[in-house]
């Protein structure tokens, strides 16, 4: 019984390691520009932010999407994630 317990935690821990960079990955590829007019057409979020350097920021996303900003890098980062 102790080693089935053992095999079966030993699967779903490898199962686990090969699963995070492939949803690291897939994060990656989810991440789309943001636009910085407000569209004319369709359904859209307005998203904001601020940096310490930059001040205050604003950009616009799908409505489904969420607003991403990344103050880290100069300059800031916006950007649209999809769920």
């Amino acid at each position: 019984m102790t080693l089935l317990r053992s095999c079966t935690t030993a699967l779903l821990l490898s199962l686990v390691a090969v699963q995070a960079p492939a949803a690291e990955e897939g994060r990656a590829r989810l991440l789309t520009e943001p636009v910085y007019i407000r569209p004319l057409y369709g359904a859209y979020r307005q998203c904001g932010g601020a940096c310490l350097k930059s001040g205050s920021l604003s950009w616009f996303c799908g409505a489904r999407q969420q607003c991403s900003l990344d103050c880290a890098t100069a300059p800031p980062v916006r950007r649209c994630a999809s769920p």
